[in-house]
């Protein structure tokens, strides 16, 4: 009796294709769409003034003594201030938002009585966020078209004992 091979062994192989196609046009899909919803870093700049001690020493002989006075904006996590000098003028909560309403209304009438007056002073607690402290110089430095106190210096907010 002669060998016969299996009728199993001569069927032939199958050889796997992979069909990457589909994959490919997800990918081509995917990778445009990502990148236009991808939010790029913004990066911005403010110019902070800050003036030399020959500046500040030429200024007070020619200041006039009634514009003579700081303009502070003190920031905590709990309320914002505006002050002249250590007179309190407005108080704000911002514990559920920042509300500049009332504040932009007390600096535009304070520009309105000292129109020579550039500088202010913003006193920030170490846990205000970015952003907050932006918005509160923006607020400071420009209303719509009017410009208000556009020399901001800021500082760490001083806490008193007692």
């Amino acid at each position: 009796m002669a060998f016969r091979p299996s009728q199993r062994r001569s069927k032939p192989g199958y050889i796997l294709d992979l069909n990457l196609a589909p994959l490919l046009s997800l990918f081509v899909a995917l990778i445009p769409m990502l990148l236009l919803t991808a939010m790029f870093q913004k990066v911005g700049i403010v110019n902070l003034y800050l003036p030399t001690l020959e500046e500040a020493l030429l200024q007070d002989g020619e200041n006039d003594p009634s514009q003579d006075f700081t303009l502070s904006v003190s920031v905590t996590l709990k309320e914002m201030s505006l002050m002249k000098d250590r007179e309190v003028l407005i108080t704000e909560d911002i514990q559920e938002g920042l509300k500049l309403d009332r504040f932009i209304e007390k600096l535009v009438t304070l520009k309105k009585e000292f129109p020579d007056k550039r500088d202010a002073v913003l006193l920030l607690d170490s846990e205000i966020l970015y952003e907050t402290i932006i918005d509160i110089m923006d607020a400071v430095r420009v209303n719509g078209d009017t410009e208000l106190f556009p020399d901001i210096s800021l500082a760490d907010r001083i806490l008193e004992e007692g």
